[in-house]
């Protein structure tokens, strides 16, 4: 292995470009060099760069190492069956390299060639054991190949690997709670967190699953820690708001709110918590939350949530005649509606509405929208939709 190669290998990269594009300042022809500078642009996404070297490396012959460099070309280019034919070509030269059966692996599932994929990656894991990238991409795989139990086992590997190694965290995480162990991914999350302290999607990732638990506490504790880290990043600061609502922390989620609105950083996400808080002031400022419900809708054109809670809060508020804001709930569930017509939660508000004001056939025809989502049963929105046209007959 070259000085340039072993740079590459330590991670070196900026080090490994500059000395060979030193290099072949003095030796245009220099193939070491030419290789690792490809490699390097490669890598930085530059792939006509890399594509221009290449060639000149080519002119002195195809080798083991041109030959993968023409397949991740290939590959990154989304050009699957060059790819494949390039990761084979450096196989049938060296048949235990387990870059190009990482490759080749990866271009087969692409494929929809899911058996000759995980046998491609299977065998990169066994050429190099404890490469901690192919390892957790081949139990990425066996995952969405349906093998689920496997590939757990096989992410977890990754991780003990290199334990702050991220991806595999965050690829682990995410199948723990499609699988419905919210408990074991919450312990993944720390065990994350203390191999890799206050990352930021791992601490984001323990506010959603602990407010998913239920423990408002536990999530709080890092949603604080995340928004202390990140003082200008929107979503850190909505998650903190949010949760200091559910707290009861209704003054302090409003000072986040108006702190970010003061940074020129206003998102709906903000402005929804704000409503939220307005609302849940005693005694409630409606009207507060209303103007707050508004913003939300010109920050985001094309969101339905805003309009759909601004519909819900018009619909929950005293008035007299009791029906006195129906038009204008209607007004503004018909936006939510509009926004995202597959949402099935502003069809069946609207229903409601229309059913307050007596128009009872529009009522019936958002009911019917809400059945037509083919939500599953015991669904609340299902159950809801059916009982409303049971009740209008």
């Amino acid at each position: 292995m070259s000085a340039l190669e072993r740079l590459l290998e330590a991670g070196q990269t900026a080090k490994a470009k500059a000395e060979a594009e030193q290099i072949l300042a003095k030796k245009p022809q220099d193939r070491s060099a030419l290789v690792v500078l490809s490699k390097v642009l490669l890598l930085e996404g530059q792939l006509e760069q890399a594509e221009k070297h290449l060639a000149v490396a080519e002119q002195q012959g195809a080798t083991a190492e041109t030959l993968l460099l023409r397949a991740n070309l290939a590959s990154q280019r989304g050009q699957l069956e060059p790819a494949v034919g390039y990761f084979r070509q450096v196989l049938s030269r060296e048949p235990l390299r387990g870059e190009a059966c990482f490759g080749l692996g990866l271009a087969l599932f692409k494929q929809g060639k899911t058996d000759e994929a995980l046998a491609a990656l299977a065998k990169a894991v066994q050429v190099q054991p404890k490469n901690a990238i192919f390892v957790y991409r081949y139990g990425q795989v066996l995952h969405e190949a349906g093998k689920t139990d496997l590939g757990i086992q096989t992410i977890a590997q990754a991780i003990t690997l290199q334990p702050k190694f991220l991806p595999p965290y965050l690829s682990l995480i995410e199948v723990l709670v499609e699988e419905g162990l919210a408990l074991q991914a919450r312990r993944l999350v720390q065990e994350g967190l203390r191999e890799i302290p206050n990352h930021p999607r791992l601490l984001a990732a323990l506010t959603a699953i602990s407010l998913g638990m239920g423990d408002v506490k536990g999530s709080y504790q890092a949603a604080s820690t995340l928004a202390t880290q990140r003082p200008k990043d929107a979503q850190a600061q909505a998650n903190l708001a949010l949760l200091m609502v559910l707290r009861g922390q209704n003054r302090e989620a409003l000072h986040v709110c108006r702190t970010m609105e003061s940074l020129g950083l206003a998102t709906a996400d903000l402005k929804m918590i704000e409503a939220t808080a307005h609302e849940a002031a005693e005694p409630p400022a409606y009207e507060k939350a209303i103007a707050a419900y508004e913003e939300a809708m010109a920050l985001d054109a094309n969101g339905w949530k805003a309009p759909n809670n601004l519909g819900q809060l018009l619909m929950r508020m005293p008035a007299t005649p009791p029906e006195k804001l129906m038009s204008r709930a209607v007004t503004v569930l018909e936006e939510a509606v509009r926004r995202q017509p597959a949402q099935p939660a502003p069809h069946l508000n609207l229903a409601l509405a229309y059913t307050r004001l007596g128009d009872k056939a529009k009522a019936q025809a958002q009911a019917k929208a809400v059945l037509a989502a083919n939500l599953p049963e015991g669904d609340e929105l299902r159950e809801q939709a059916e009982r409303l046209l049971k009740a209008l007959g």
